[in-house]
């Protein structure tokens, strides 16, 4: 399953984000597809594909104490629509 997760973070905790960034090391059922910044600073983009809901939790409860972690399960448009479509609707 696709997650598409949004860290955001206090100015005064950039440097400890910096630092797990460099340390960062996804579980082994973690996939991340790609990951993006955000130029104005303070938030952070990632794609990433798991089917283990303990990796996923491995992956993201370390960061707690530091930003906050908004993510959702997605699915590309084209493929959302054929499901639609099989489906009747």
């Amino acid at each position: 399953m696709l997650f598409f997760s949004i860290s955001t973070w206090e100015p005064e905790e950039s440097e400890k984000i910096i630092e797990h960034f460099k340390e960062l090391r996804p579980p082994a059922n973690i996939n991340i597809i790609n990951q993006w910044v955000d130029l104005n600073g303070g938030r952070y983009f990632m794609l990433y594909e798991t089917e283990s809901s303990e990796a996923y939790a491995k992956f993201n409860l370390p960061w707690s104490d530091i930003c906050y972690i908004e993510s959702a399960p997605v699915m590309e448009s084209t493929d959302f629509i054929k499901l639609m479509v099989s489906k009747g609707m």
